[in-house]
């Protein structure tokens, strides 16, 4: 379960490219706001996707920790409107998955975990956003929906689509020195 060099670089990597694509993300996000906190909750998953890639990739402890730290980082380099505030839900989102995949151990990588991993990112998120985003000022009835949603927006845009590009980036070659490479590959029945 050690670090290797290959995987602090394909972590720094990719949690660059996601730290992108969340800034990209803020924007469009204020760009077309919605009145509906429940209903917003529904976007927020995508902002910790490397939370989800990365461990399932390198399959080491702290590794959605740090992928979230490092992708929150370079979102608020970047300009995230946010500002540092970027960063820092990044690691509460990033314990929450780790929460995830400590509870199984670190051991268990399929897609199950992985959905409830990412789920777990929703905790950290909410958590977070009662106390810096205004969540605390909701109706304990809109707080729920916003928690629940929050999560399922975190197994689905976090991990069903980490999952899907894990999958493809491995049938690629790509990940042959990685974990991942090691699991068999399943055929539809």
């Amino acid at each position: 379960m050690q670090w290797k060099t290959r995987d602090i670089v394909l972590t720094a990597v990719f949690s660059a490219i996601c730290g992108a694509i969340y800034l990209g993300w803020d924007f469009l996000f204020k760009a077309v706001p919605i009145a509906n906190p429940v209903a917003a909750a529904g976007f927020n998953g995508l902002w910790w996707i490397a939370g989800g890639i990365v461990p399932f990739i390198i399959r080491r402890p702290g590794a959605a920790l740090l992928a979230e730290a490092i992708g929150g980082f370079m979102e608020f380099a970047l300009g995230s409107p946010y500002g540092i505030q970027a960063f820092t839900i990044g690691i509460a989102q990033g314990l929450g998955i780790e929460l995830g995949f400590l509870l199984g151990g670190y051991r268990r990588w399929n897609l199950s975990w992985l959905l409830l991993a990412t789920a777990l990112g929703g905790i950290g998120n909410y958590i977070y956003s009662y106390f810096y985003y205004g969540v605390n000022q909701y109706t304990p009835g809109v707080q729920v929906g916003y928690l629940v949603v929050t999560m399922v927006s975190g197994a689905v845009l976090a991990g069903l689509l980490s999952y899907v590009v894990g999958r493809g980036l491995k049938r690629t070659g790509v990940l042959q020195n990685f974990p991942i490479s090691r699991e068999p590959e399943r055929r539809a029945s």
